[in-house]
Parts: C-alpha cells; structure tokens; sequence
C-alpha cells in the first residue's frame, strides 16, 4: 500500500499518567519479589510470606489498571487493522470517535460498578481471612482509581479527535 502514515498521532501523557505508570512498575517489581521469595522459601521447607496471594492479587489490579490511561494517550491498544488500512485520515478519525463513543459508554458504566463496589467494600468493611486480614476496599479503590483516569483521559482523547476532525486536520 505504499509507505504513506495515516495512524493518528498520540497525545501527551500528563504527569499523573506517567506517576501512575511507576507506580504500576513498582507494584510489578513487588510482585515478582514476592512470588520468587515465597517460591524459594516453600523450596527450602517452610513459606515466610503470609497471604502471598492475596498480596500478588491485590498488586495486580494496580499493574493493569494504572498505565491503561497512558497506553490509551499513546493509542497503544491492541487493534485490528485489516479493515481500516484503506481509509484516509478522516475515515480513520471518525472510527476512532466511534471507538471513543463506545468505550466511553462501557468505561462510565464500569466505571459506576466500580464506584459501587467500592462503596459497598468501605461501608462494610470486609476483608480477606488470613493472617494478615487484608480488607476488600482497598482492592476495589485501586481499581476505580485506574478506570476513572482511564475513562478520563478516553473522555479527552474523544474530544481531541472531535476537535481535529472538525478542522479537517
């Protein structure tokens, strides 16, 4: 087809993408230190991590869910191109409003579930049995954190894309 660009250009991370992207490195490292000690520790005999899998769990939500604002600012998503490699700039913008229109709806109301969730993990206060008594809360505000800056920063790409199509850029 030729060596013509057509992708649409990423934005800007802001500072608390990039914050919340070392972060989510940070909690990958200590997910890694803690499964390795706890592997080579049950090896040797005896386990010295308590609750090592409710620890990787919880560590987990923040490893996914906290650079996806910055993959989306970058338009780093996994995509399917087989069909969109033929259209102009403008033809790819408005599919990339469509995508945003979408994604805006499923993120606002996972968004709300999330909301509520968390909510309903505060006001009763749950946690999980074991040694450490880790409680349910904190998992699900890690998890409304990351979909709330990523509903915000898709609500900000949309409006990017509007803009830009409306000029004819």
């Amino acid at each position: 087809m030729g060596n013509i660009e057509l992708n649409l250009p990423p934005a800007q991370p802001n500072r608390a993408e990039l914050f919340m992207l070392n972060i989510s490195v940070i909690a990958f490292y200590g997910m890694a230190i803690i499964v390795t000690t706890n592997v080579i520790s049950r090896w040797i005999g005896r386990p010295i991590i308590p609750d090592d899998i409710l620890l990787v769990q919880e560590l987990m939500v923040i490893v996914i869910m906290f650079p996806l604002a910055l993959i989306t600012a970058c338009r780093l998503h996994i995509s399917v191109d087989v069909f969109t490699e033929g259209l102009d700039k403008k033809g790819k913008k408005i599919l990339a409003l469509l995508e945003h229109s979408v994604g805006l709806i499923f993120l606002f109301l996972l968004a709300w579930a999330a909301t509520n969730g968390m909510s309903k993990a505060w006001s009763t206060q749950e946690y999980y049995s074991g040694v450490l008594d880790i409680p349910v809360w904190i998992g699900h505000f890690l998890f409304t954190i990351g979909i709330l800056f990523f509903l915000f920063r898709l609500a900000i790409m949309a409006v990017y894309d509007f803009r830009s199509l409306l000029r004819g850029v």
